[in-house]
């Protein structure tokens, strides 16, 4: 069976026996271990490789290990790493000082390899639960604002985009414009060859259409067949030019045996809302979709 890399231990401690005893220890158990003799070193050990854990000697010559400790837990990057402090005295106040720190465990030295061994695989069980953690509020951040299907940006987060794009055009005076663009036709595509193929068709148009916009545009899937591009610096000729663009990429090619169109209304930003700049751009679609489909509104300027 697969196993993934070993844990990346760091040894932090003054005495070159207790380093090497403890490098020994941990590297027999089978961790990769590096070690440091002061302060300066292990954060520059730290700076090129985050490790799994640290064991962290208090008495250090320059930085204590406190001191050290306080820089781990004001870096974001290295907050949730675990870090076992060793220390030599038998001190209720300082144990107390170092957990209230953001120390995770205390061991005293001279250690017994076994309570070694449990104390490090107690930390890095915790490192790993909390990594866990992380990664899933990260995917449920990223299903909470991606659409599903297509993989685009789901209407909140277009929205939250569109509010951002406008307050940035508010500030720097820029121009900004918007597209909706709607599937032509796509009732009658679930309606005669079933929903699968809608969805198929969806997903196809979603990934033309985001071909061919430009980077720092934002494109979003509205809902049901209809999606939206966000684009900020972009003057009334570049927005008509971009929704040609985003007509001919999608009939460029059938889709799932279909000749799959869309129609695009958009609107020039005039110093209104979100809301009022959504809905001009809805009023063109509507006017695009009378025109007699796979067409853009308004129309680009000769």
């Amino acid at each position: 069976m697969a196993t993934g890399p070993p844990d990346h231990l760091l040894v932090v401690d003054a005495s070159d026996a207790m380093r090497a005893l403890l490098e020994r220890e941990l590297a027999q158990r089978g961790y990769d271990v590096v070690t440091a003799a002061d302060g300066e070193h292990a954060l520059a050990l730290v700076a090129e490789r985050r490790p799994d854990a640290i064991l962290l000697d208090h008495e250090l010559p320059g930085l204590s290990g406190l001191e050290i400790l306080a820089r781990l837990r004001a870096d974001d990057r290295l907050a949730a790493v675990p870090v076992i402090m060793l220390t030599s005295e038998h001190e209720p106040a300082l144990l107390l000082t170092s957990l209230r720190a953001g120390a995770h465990d205390h061991l005293r030295k001279p250690f017994d390899p076994a309570e070694l061994e449990a104390r490090v695989a107690a930390a890095l069980r915790v490192k790993k639960l909390n990594d866990a953690l992380v990664d899933a509020n990260r995917r449920l951040a990223e299903q909470a604002l991606t659409d599903h299907l297509t993989g685009l940006a789901n209407r909140r987060h277009g929205a939250h985009e569109l509010e951002r794009a406008v307050a940035l055009a508010v500030r720097h005076g820029q121009a900004l414009a918007l597209a909706r663009i709607d599937v032509d036709h796509f009732k009658s595509v679930n309606d005669t060859h079933g929903h699968q193929t809608g969805d198929e068709v969806l997903a196809e148009v979603a990934g033309r259409l985001l071909r061919a916009v430009r980077g720092g545009d934002e494109l979003a899937r509205w809902g049901g067949d209809e999606f939206v591009v966000i684009q900020p610096a972009t003057e009334r000729g570049g927005a008509a030019r971009a929704a040609e663009r985003l007509c001919a990429a999608v009939a460029s090619a059938p889709v799932a045996a279909l000749d799959v169109t869309v129609s695009v209304g958009w609107a020039h930003w005039a110093g209104d809302t979100p809301d009022d700049l959504l809905a001009r751009a809805d009023r063109a679609l509507y006017r695009a979709k009378a025109q007699g489909r796979n067409t853009i509104f308004p129309p680009a300027p000769e």
